[in-house]
């Protein structure tokens, strides 16, 4: 039987780790609302929006991450304040975390819930009346995805899953409903040179490591070809480092005069979503972006470096990941490459192209 009153805290300021775990949350979510159970879900506010219907009847508090970020002050002070106390009056029962995260866990400790789990023997033990020994690495083969550790979370703690057989669950995003760009949202993008009436190619050059990002020449090369096949290049993203490779793709494009539109930091995540909709492909970086593509069901390469693949490879089946892992020493690590990160840099041009079913003659 279930605890009255749960609470889940995953407030992760990852998308893709978010994606990847949003299925679960839903399925955990719906047996839930069916059963009577209250339940609270903590999620970083930067994904309220997009999140906003995913999970219908459960009660949602955001962490304020962007307040915090920007120092200690008032507002930041009292924005943290407001969510504690939002996640302490809920008076869970039960509160669990699902994510190897600091902020997660020290939420979880001031949740005040009658019993408060850990997900992860790697965190911190202080104060949890049970810590999981969960992996997330060195999985049984067939079960390496992070969507299996986070599985197993609810697996460990007797926490049904849409009241579905286990036979039944595959690995899944979470379900997310868009809508189709508006008339306002369309207008914005003409006003940029973005016709979505039009073939439109969606390329994510940052990354949020730089073990993560493909060179940026690639991506311009890619961005050339594309643009010679018919499609609009259009370049997404948000931070410094998406806006310094987006500013390079451009400024290099330029020269030859090959129109690429830049959107990075001008499109919110809702918005983002609801252009992805509308759009033929996307090429990227192991990233949230790319990820949400792939969500969204969204044809696409997702390019790999160091990272273990098995484990935060994409979901969606329109999407290809592409690695070239034994192009490196077998010793290399993400943060001591003994190569330069040739598993990253031996990716082709042409080869993302094929992926997407654009054959080319052209390689590097």
């Amino acid at each position: 039987m279930l605890p009255g009153r749960i609470a889940l805290i995953n407030p992760t300021k990852f998308l893709g780790n978010l994606l990847l775990a949003g299925g679960l949350m839903q399925q955990f979510n719906a047996h839930c609302q069916r059963q009577g159970t209250e339940l609270l879900v903590v999620l970083d506010e930067s994904f309220r929006e997009l999140f906003a219907d995913a999970l219908p009847g459960a009660q949602l508090v955001y962490y304020p991450r962007r307040a915090l970020s920007q120092g200690l002050s008032f507002n930041s002070a009292r924005s943290w304040l407001r969510c504690v106390r939002q996640i302490r009056g809920f008076a869970a029962d039960l509160a669990f975390t699902i994510e190897e995260d600091s902020v997660g866990h020290r939420l979880t400790h001031l949740s005040g819930a009658r019993r408060k789990v850990s997900s992860t023997v790697h965190r911190y033990h202080w104060g949890f009346d049970q810590v999981l020994d969960i992996p997330r690495s060195g999985r049984p083969a067939g079960e390496q995805g992070i969507w299996y550790s986070f599985r197993d979370v609810f697996r460990a703690l007797d926490l049904p899953l849409a009241g579905r057989n286990e036979t039944d669950l595959v690995p899944d995003y979470v379900s997310l409903a868009p809508a189709a760009p508006g008339r306002q949202l369309r207008e914005r993008l003409a006003a940029v040179g973005v016709d979505l009436a039009q073939p439109v190619a969606l390329l994510h050059a940052g990354a949020s490591k730089h073990y993560k990002q493909w060179p940026v020449q690639q991506f311009e090369t890619v961005a050339r070809l594309l643009a010679g096949r018919g499609y609009q290049p259009v370049l997404i993203g948000a931070g410094q480092r998406d806006t310094a490779a987006n500013r390079a793709i451009t400024e290099a494009l330029a020269v030859d005069g090959q129109p690429c539109v830049d959107l990075c930091n001008q499109l919110s995540l809702a918005e983002l979503a609801s252009m992805m909709t509308a759009v033929d492909m996307m090429v990227g970086n192991d990233s949230g972006p790319s990820h949400l593509a792939s969500a969204l069901g969204v044809c696409g390469v997702v390019i790999f470096g160091p990272t273990e693949l098995a484990i935060w490879r994409p979901l969606g089946a329109q999407t290809t990941a592409l690695q070239q892992r034994q192009a490196c020493a077998p010793n290399c690590t993400r943060h001591r490459c003994l190569r330069q990160y040739a598993c990253l840099q031996s990716i082709t041009p042409s080869q993302v192209l094929g992926a997407l079913g654009l054959e080319t003659q052209f390689d590097q």
